[in-house]
């Protein structure tokens, strides 16, 4: 589903005489756009590494898009369901599974998921959690609880410090993404709970037409919000670990938390 229009880029189209055509960025050409993006991104695969070393063999990738975690942890041993709600990111991934893998691939909304299994170790990487609001995020550690083995973790990324301060400022930059320059345009609602991101290839045609531009909306969180959601969901505090990302300390800019369900805790399972 598409998200809106960034200011900015209205403004462009209008100058340009062009128009939009918005696209999903989690599918059809958006799944290659965004695997283009982030593929090359290394952040918290060590540290997702190092976490799954120290658990059993069954690990759930949520929101496993093209397999940026999910082939890690393949080489590194693991049995994995790689779990999203866009098929197209799950064939880029089944395209890249070396033929041996131990790999099940689950088109799924992860907010209803339902394996009939239990796992080890849950992931979600990417800060995906900011792709859900409050009531979707409630069911999703509902699902998550469900799906833990006794003794297993969850592992999730959210911004850090240094990070969140930049997601909360409205910018523009372009930015090259394979051959093509693109403006990737930032906006924040007025009420602060989100912002909207596009990316439009430059430059603008010389002459009126349809302009692709990919979209996506994003909640803004942090490890606080984030943990504290956790507990009133029946997990324990959280350990917080600092992800190294290149060109701040580590912590600033990503974080990831790692929970266990409390079984002591009285919840919907």
């Amino acid at each position: 589903m598409t998200a809106p229009l960034t200011d900015s880029v209205r403004r462009r189209l209008a100058e340009a005489g062009c128009v939009a055509e918005p696209g999903d960025i989690y599918a059809g050409d958006g799944a290659r756009f965004y695997d283009d993006l982030v593929g090359p991104d290394r952040s918290e695969i060590r540290e997702v590494l190092h976490v799954a070393r120290r658990h059993g063999a069954a690990v759930l990738d949520l929101a496993a898009g093209s397999g940026r975690i999910t082939l890690p942890l393949l080489r590194a041993g693991k049995s994995v369901t790689a779990l999203d709600l866009s098929p197209d990111m799950l064939a880029r991934l089944r395209a890249a599974l070396p033929a041996t893998a131990s790999c099940e691939l689950v088109v799924a909304d992860m907010c209803e998921a339902d394996l009939g299994r239990r796992f080890d170790l849950i992931v979600l990487a990417a800060t995906s959690i900011t792709l859900l609001g409050p009531a979707d995020r409630r069911r999703l550690y509902a699902v998550v609880r469900r799906h833990l083995a006794p003794a297993g973790t969850f592992l999730l990324s959210v911004a850090g410090a240094a990070a969140q301060r930049a997601l909360r400022a409205a910018t523009d930059r372009e930015i090259s993404v394979g051959s093509t320059v693109y403006l990737q345009s930032q906006q924040v609602e007025a009420d602060g709970s989100r912002r909207i991101v596009n990316w439009m290839p430059l430059p603008l045609p010389p002459a009126p037409g349809a302009v692709p531009v990919l979209t996506t909306s994003l909640q803004l969180l942090d490890a606080a919000a984030v943990a504290s959601e956790l507990r009133d969901a029946g997990f324990l505090a959280p350990e917080v670990l600092p992800v190294r990302t290149n060109g701040v300390a580590p912590g600033e800019g990503m974080v990831l938390l790692s929970v266990r369900v409390d079984d002591g805790a009285d919840h919907d399972t």
